[in-house]
């Protein structure tokens, strides 16, 4: 069992980089402060559009794999608050 969750863990973190998961726990986090007022839900896909309007003013590039990946994070965010 050690052998196969070691290998699963070793896949996602191949895939999906660190920070790429960072980006999807952060815009999940900021999207589920909708469970105290709705209109939150939205502060999740704010702060990654804000975020990645900093980077390309800083870094001179839009990195669509963080935007799409705070994209993923709301979107899972908003499933989980309609279930509830």
């Amino acid at each position: 069992m050690k052998d196969l969750y070691i290998k699963f863990t070793q896949t996602i973190v191949d895939w999906f980089r660190y920070d790429l998961q960072l980006h999807m726990l952060w815009s999940f986090l900021f999207s589920m402060l909708g469970l105290i007022w709705f209109p939150l839900v939205f502060t999740g896909l704010i702060v990654t559009v804000i975020k990645e309007l900093l980077d390309h003013w800083v870094k001179g590039h839009w990195s669509w794999d963080d935007f799409v990946f705070g994209v993923v994070g709301n979107a899972i965010a908003l499933v989980l608050l309609q279930i509830t």
